[in-house]
């Protein structure tokens, strides 16, 4: 979360024990205790993953570094209207696409399994109802 005086990453520990609406709520809880500079230590740190979103910017493209105790770091940016082709209509229709990013610790993980992380979040975005 962008504060005016730097950057603070809090945690949503367990995220994989939780459906998405209860992660919402989590996390705008902890954006709230974050920007009112009321985050507790237990809530930040520890982590092996971050999401940013530098797309809040306009932006589609960057390229996040993660934090040194962190393995991964998953960036979403913008939503764009793009075009693409429909077989069934045979015509393009417009869609919203958004570019994800993925930096890692090759000490911890490979490439194979960098895009094969990225293929399944591709699959569950494409697919919310499985979330």
């Amino acid at each position: 979360m962008e504060a005016e005086d730097g950057v603070l990453v809090p945690v949503i520990r367990n995220a994989d024990q939780f459906p998405l609406n209860d992660l919402v709520s989590r996390y705008n809880r902890l954006v709230d205790l974050a920007r009112q500079r009321r985050l507790p230590p237990s809530d930040t740190g520890g982590s092996i993953a971050t999401v940013t979103n530098y797309g809040t910017f306009g932006l589609t493209l960057a390229t996040p570094i993660p934090l040194p105790e962190q393995t991964l770091l998953l960036g979403m940016g913008a939503g764009k209207t793009a075009p693409n082709w429909d077989p069934k209509l045979e015509e393009f229709v417009p869609v919203v696409e958004a570019t994800f990013t993925l930096s890692f610790d090759h000490r911890v993980l490979d490439g194979g399994a960098a895009g094969r992380l990225l293929k399944r979040i591709e699959e569950l975005l494409n697919s919310p109802e499985s979330l």
